[in-house]
């Protein structure tokens, strides 16, 4: 129907849209996760990497951070060498409030509605955005497309509720299947990194374990 009303116009903004998400996310989980292991506890930062990478597939596959858990589990404990006692609580933790991937699409998708339907987005606007997908992260359930549609209630927020913008949260709700396969790697892998930092802190961490190829 959008197309139809308003044209082919949206096309490309809406590409540019998933491929600004797909980018960025997947260089935050390059880049932020090993950096901040290698920060926080020395380790080796390619090998969480390698480690890791099947975690993210796996999460790209289903959609889902609750279907990852297993596997995120498994991997944390028996490659990682965290202890399973730290990782039962961080792990379901992470999996029901850490949404920092879900946190940059909103922004990523925020600007793109915003500024499809002619609205100046300032940094403050972008702010403000970081502060509700935050908020909404808490309750939003770990499923797949969640936390797309929790990008309505960020809009609701702003004041971005005109017939254009509701458009525009139209094509992301219908095109998030490819840039939610990575914003949903971003969160899991995120809840290995965490886990891995707690157990290095707590001095539970087999670090013969973690390095073992």
């Amino acid at each position: 129907r959008a197309f139809a009303v308003y044209g082919t116009e949206y096309i490309s903004p809406t590409l540019v849209w998933i491929a600004t998400t797909i980018i960025v996310s997947l260089l935050l989980v390059v880049t932020i996760y090993p950096i901040g292991v290698f920060i926080t506890t020395g380790l080796n930062p390619i090998t969480f990497l390698k480690k890791t990478a099947k975690i993210g597939m796996f999460a790209a596959a289903t959609n889902s951070s609750a279907a990852t858990l297993p596997l995120n589990t498994k991997t944390c404990t028996e490659e990682l060498g965290c202890s399973k006692e730290i990782s039962s609580f961080v792990l379901p933790t992470g999996m029901t409030i850490n949404m920092n991937g879900t946190t940059a699409m909103h922004m990523i998708a925020i600007t793109f509605i915003g500024t499809a339907a002619g609205i100046n987005v300032t940094p403050a606007t972008l702010a403000l955005t970081a502060f509700l997908s935050i908020c909404t992260a808490i309750g939003t359930p770990a499923v797949p497309v969640a936390g797309t549609t929790m990008v309505y209630v960020v809009m609701m927020g702003l004041g971005f509720n005109t017939e254009l913008c509701l458009i525009g949260y139209s094509l992301v709700l219908a095109m998030n299947y490819l840039p939610g396969m990575a914003v949903i790697t971003l969160n899991v892998v995120g809840d290995a990194a965490t886990n891995v930092i707690v157990n290095a802190k707590e001095k539970r961490l087999n670090k013969e374990v973690y390095d073992k190829k």
